[in-house]
């Protein structure tokens, strides 16, 4: 791996594995075991290296088009939205709380979330017809965003802590209980 490539796979494992948003690019050089003028030779800023860094994640993991999943139904649709962020999640479970509190990322949120904003009409038509406990869309994607992308913080906490392993059919049954908790 070549000088380029090892600060990038670097920072991705900082940034969104350990979850250490503010490191700097010195700490991101030491964690790379080089000087922090490599970053800046190759980089130029912290900034410039995140944009990268974030733009290959989402050539690894692009959420599907609005298109590709309109005609499925909401529970589906909610189905398809938690697998596709548990698979981002297990390799980088820090990545959504990045992009949600860095103002730096703010437009590539559109690009690499599901498209659930689109589910809103949909989502308020389950509330009028009482398909749901929620009131709100609003609150209704809120909540299922901050279940779906907090569990693999919390969930690598508890793993340290116990002997606690997550196997396929584990993630197939959270997927049910969340859909459960958010659908009648």
């Amino acid at each position: 791996m070549n000088t380029e490539e090892k600060i990038k796979e670097i920072a991705k494992y900082v940034l969104f594995v350990e979850g250490r948003f503010y490191a700097t690019t010195q700490q991101i050089a030491q964690s790379a075991g080089m000087d922090r003028t490599a970053i800046h030779y190759y980089f130029r800023t912290k900034v410039n290296l995140v944009n990268i860094i974030i733009g290959e994640v989402i050539n690894e993991f692009p959420a599907p088009a609005w298109n590709d999943i309109k005609a499925l139904s909401l529970k589906e649709k909610l189905k398809r939205y938690i697998d596709f962020n548990t698979e981002k999640s297990k390799k980088y479970p820090y990545l959504d709380v990045y992009i949600i509190t860095q103002n730096e990322c703010s437009g590539f949120g559109e690009k690499l979330f599901f498209p659930l904003a689109e589910m809103i009409p949909e989502i308020s038509v389950c509330i009028r017809e009482e398909r749901t406990s929620y009131n709100n869309p609003l609150l209704f994607l809120t909540d299922l965003v901050s279940m779906v992308s907090g569990f693999h913080i919390s969930a690598d906490f508890f793993r340290k802590r116990s002997d606690i392993v997550l196997s396929s059919s584990f993630y197939h049954q959270r997927a049910e209980s969340i859909i459960n908790l958010f659908l009648k």
